[in-house]
């Protein structure tokens, strides 16, 4: 890296304030001065040569439908020795300069946060690797409480990220058009500078002036917003045949886009493809990107390799991360949409034929594609976090695991990303640490009488019936009609912080989220319970902003039931910063007691019989009047009665003694400072253990 001085940095966003905004420095305002000390990084990361001391024969590709990143812009800072510049030249609007809020929303689950951790622990390692995505425009809807309801409002094309926009530009086929894919960057600074590597779809610039001379304006049109629909939203909603058919435009557009990429690569670095097997490895983290390998063994089959040489080098180059195990993860694909392209429908049947002559399951599923036997067909591992995710993956009722496919099932440990949580707590005086961060939480969130000494109890997760927020919720309710019917009753002081997303459509988990912002209100006011319990709900909570809640996390609920979240890394993180850990039978707690049992993870969700009769939720149903709020009352009758419609097919009440219980028993602990303390530093000890960069090599 050439080194700058101050009056260089200073003259240099000089020039980029007078060529984006006509102001001076001193003028300009914090928006103008971050946009121009974008240009300025991405100028200082152009210098260095990017990948010099990479093997470029043993390349890393992850694939996958979204990816979450985090806010980079202060690591560029510190990487490129500008920070103590930086702070002399802008001097007290620094720290706003630096920490604007993130704008690069291009994923929402912890799919997306997955494929980055796995991106940045083998660039840390001095590999030469990419992780793929779309550049959504908006990526995910930003959800706001607007009359005691989510509502989702759009985020916008990101403006204060570092990103590049590339010269190059692939040639894709989409929908029976030729169009461009315009290719993004955003670097990470290590050693050598690895690529978030994103493409966006573009109108060719040829106009169809058959069209245009016909009089056909409205198609013209019609395919510009098709084209560019694709990169609107991740995961765009499959509610009718137009929806679906744009996911299918997505999930093809990005494949090609990829094949495209890799294969420049290696042609660019080896001059022809003969030993990319040797050269290459894509890992594959979710079924929606499976198109992936159609595409690839297509790209293969153009360069003149045949079949059967093309199927042998896929087997060597894919590997599979199933991170997932919810019904949605295992896409089946119509066929109706592949058959369009040349040559698709060959390639399919031929995988199938060969599936089935080497005794594995078949892909083709009368009108659909199986995404996730094409999957396990073609790569040579598929990697699972524990025995606990393997226990399921085999039981799954979605697909169909034969004794091929189980001799690839290899177990590694997923990890969470050690360098998002930085700056730890002070293990010497873990009590008073905590105590510090829980008054910065206060602080920076504008919490509103808000006890900082009482247990902060949290649950932020985005909303699924299987993630069980409702179980929470009910428990917050049966607390305070427990006050409300004895104000003496015997509570040690806990805040309750409840956050994270739900989908437009999902009905069961808006009403929950409505009724804990109903219930926050009641709770939050009602000057008779003192400060035994408060409820906050967390809106539009970001990644960003975990590192906050984990240093001031007492109590990290992760709560899922059975197999849903078992690749969630974020509860090794909260323990890593001290927090106790209440959990069900999960992935988690399996992998913590197999390293030892002396540990502050707390377990509930013993086996129960079905239907077994809850005390908590019949007080609640005997005392639900208390509450004196219509909305709120109607609002848990609805849940109540989608559950026992369901036959409580999650747990929720067949679980609430028990969470009660388990909740009160770590309530109690609380109170024993020493007892608190030896649970913290064992759990930071544990955690440790899953950091991605202690973990082995995928």
């Amino acid at each position: 890296m050439i080194g700058i001085s101050e009056d260089q940095l200073r003259r240099l966003l000089q020039i980029k304030l007078s060529y984006n905004s006509l102001v001076d420095l001193q003028d300009a305002n914090l928006y103008e001065i971050r946009i121009a000390l974008n240009e300025v990084i991405k100028e200082l990361i152009s210098e260095k040569q990017t990948n010099s001391n990479t093997d470029i024969s043993s390349r890393l590709y992850i694939v996958s439908f979204e990816l979450m990143v985090e806010n980079l812009f202060e690591d560029y800072i510190e990487k490129l020795n500008i920070k103590t510049h930086l702070q002399h030249i802008l001097q007290e609007k620094y720290d706003d300069v630096v920490n604007m809020d993130n704008d690069l929303h291009l994923g929402q689950s912890y799919i997306g946060r997955f494929a980055v951790d796995l991106f940045e622990k083998f660039s840390k390692q001095g590999k030469f690797c990419k992780a793929y995505s779309i550049f959504y425009k908006n990526s995910q809807f930003k959800q706001q409480i607007i009359d005691g309801n989510q509502i989702e409002t759009a985020f916008h094309e990101p403006k204060t990220s570092v990103v590049f926009k590339r010269s190059t530009q692939y040639d894709i086929e989409l929908d029976n058009n030729k169009i461009k894919s315009q290719i993004y960057d955003i670097p990470y600074l290590n050693e050598n500078t690895n690529f978030i590597r994103l493409f966006a779809p573009k109108a060719n610039p040829n106009l169809n002036y058959e069209n245009f001379i016909r009089g056909r304006i409205e198609e013209i049109y019609s395919e510009e917003n098709k084209i560019d629909s694709i990169r609107q939203f991740v995961y765009t909603p499959e509610i009718d045949e137009f929806g679906k058919y744009i996911k299918f435009l997505q999930q093809k557009f990005l494949s090609d886009s990829i094949v495209e990429d890799i294969f420049n690569d290696e042609i660019k670095f080896f001059e022809n493809a003969d030993e990319i097997e040797q050269h290459i490895q894509i890992n594959i983290v979710e079924t929606n990107v499976s198109l992936v390998i159609i595409s690839f063994l297509q790209k293969l089959l153009d360069l003149g390799y045949d079949f059967e040489k093309a199927l042998r080098k896929c087997n060597k180059i894919f590997g599979y991360i199933n991170i997932n195990l919810h019904r949605e993860s295992f896409e089946l694909m119509d066929l109706r949409y592949l058959y369009q392209f040349e040559g698709i429908k060959n390639i399919i049947e031929l995988i199938n034929g060969n599936a089935l002559k080497n005794g594995y399951p078949e892909i083709i599923k009368e009108d659909f594609l199986d995404c996730f036997n094409l999957i396990a067909f073609i790569s040579h591992e598929i990697i699972v976090g524990s025995n606990y995710h393997k226990k399921y993956l085999l039981e799954s009722e979605y697909i169909d695991i034969d004794t091929n496919i189980q001799n690839k099932i290899a177990i590694q440990t997923y990890g969470f990303n050690d360098d998002l949580f930085n700056n730890k707590i002070d293990c010497d005086n873990l009590y008073s640490s905590k105590l510090k961060y829980k008054k910065k939480l206060v602080n920076k969130y504008n919490l509103k009488n808000i006890n900082d000494k009482s247990i902060f109890n949290m649950q932020l997760s985005d909303f699924h019936e299987g993630k069980r927020q409702v179980l929470n919720v009910f428990y917050i309710l049966y607390l305070y009609l427990k006050l409300k019917d004895n104000v003496n009753t015997i509570i040690t002081p806990t805040t309750f912080f409840i956050g994270g997303m739900s989908s437009f459509d999902y009905f069961f988990c808006k009403k929950t989220i409505s009724l804990c912002i109903g219930l926050s209100k009641i709770i939050n006011s009602d000057k008779l319970i003192q400060e035994k319990i408060k409820l906050v709900f967390v809106e539009n909570i970001m990644l960003d902003q975990l590192p906050d809640f984990a240093k001031a996390s007492d109590v990290f609920n992760y709560i899922p039931y059975k197999n849903f979240d078992v690749s969630n890394t974020y509860p090794y993180a909260f323990m890593n910063n001290g927090s106790i850990l209440l959990t069900s039978n999960s992935n988690v707690y399996e992998n913590v007691n197999n390293l030892s049992e002396n540990n502050g993870v707390f377990k509930f969700d013993k086996k129960i019989s079905a239907n077994t009769e809850s005390s908590c939720m019949n007080f609640i149903l005997e005392n639900i009047e208390i509450v004196k709020n219509q909305k709120v009352i109607d609002e848990f009758y609805e849940i109540y009665n989608l559950i026992i419609k369901y036959n409580d097919s999650f747990n929720v009440i067949n679980s609430f003694d028990n969470f009660a219980e388990v909740n009160e028993k770590i309530q109690k602990m609380y109170l024993d400072e020493n007892l608190w303390n030896g649970y913290m530093l064992k759990n930071i000890e544990i955690s440790n253990n899953f950091g991605i960069n202690y973990l082995k090599d995928y």
